[in-house]
């Protein structure tokens, strides 16, 4: 089957895995998915003699469709991660050209409304709060005052296409925080969909990894083969810096 329909046919039992006994990877995730691969490979190779032991050859099938589950699972979280990231940039650069006519606005109505308590009233009422959804429904807000009060705003100078680009820059500003906010959910979703999977993909892997170690103690070359190679590696790099540092 296909990475994504090994995904559709563990689904059910990747959702019932419960939270708290949820395993997170130690290593990168696609370094940990090609260690699988070529654990699946030797397994295959060395399957014989692990039935020998009264190892269950279904663990490798299962293993496999696993890997192919997770392999799209974590393409899922990549994808919307780069979806996240690409909000949260158009965020940033039209950030500033909102808050700036926001000052703008409040600074020019400040001044035209000056006479007008109740205007002033208003805009103090408008002013309140500073997070991002209060700025987002002020600009909205200062557009609507200002078309009412268009002829004061004219008498100070104020070029009043501008408050036409408010409205336009609050509803678009409303659109991406919602897209963020949804894609965020969205994304933890799909984060717990691919830690899920490594679960029962880990258990798998321990499973083959703990009968290779032992059906192969005595060929240290075969017994290296079921285990990680980037977890070797690393454990002997940490040993040569502590070699090194202490002069041993």
């Amino acid at each position: 089957m296909s990475d994504q329909q090994g995904l559709l046919y563990h689904l059910e039992e990747i959702k019932a895995v419960s939270e708290e006994n949820i395993k997170y990877c130690d290593i990168p995730y696609w370094i940990f998915i090609e260690e699988v691969e070529l654990l699946y490979s030797r397994a295959k190779h060395d399957l014989p003699m692990l039935q020998a032991f009264h190892f269950d050859a279904a663990k490798l099938d299962r293993m496999l469709s696993l890997t192919g589950a997770m392999r799209t699972a974590q393409n899922n979280w990549e994808s919307k991660q780069t979806l996240k990231q690409v909000a949260i940039e158009n965020w940033r650069k039209e950030a500033p050209i909102m808050y700036e006519l926001h000052d703008e606005l409040l600074d020019f109505m400040d001044f035209a409304f000056r006479n007008c308590e109740d205007l002033l009233i208003h805009l103090s009422i408008i002013k309140q709060g500073d997070s991002k959804a209060n700025i987002i429904e002020d600009m909205a807000s200062l557009s609507v005052l200002g078309k009412d009060n268009l002829e004061m705003l004219k008498a100070v100078n104020f070029e009043v296409e501008k408050l036409d680009v408010a409205a336009e820059i609050a509803h678009r500003m409303r659109a991406l925080v919602g897209e963020i906010n949804g894609k965020m959910c969205y994304v933890d979703e799909i984060k717990l969909t691919r830690d899920r999977c490594y679960t029962l993909l880990r258990e798998v892997v321990d499973e083959v990894q703990d009968f290779g170690k032992f059906v192969f103690r005595k060929n240290q070359g075969k017994r290296q083969g079921y285990i990680s190679k980037y977890n070797r590696e690393s454990m002997a790099a940490y040993r040569t810096s502590n070699v090194e540092e202490f002069g041993l």
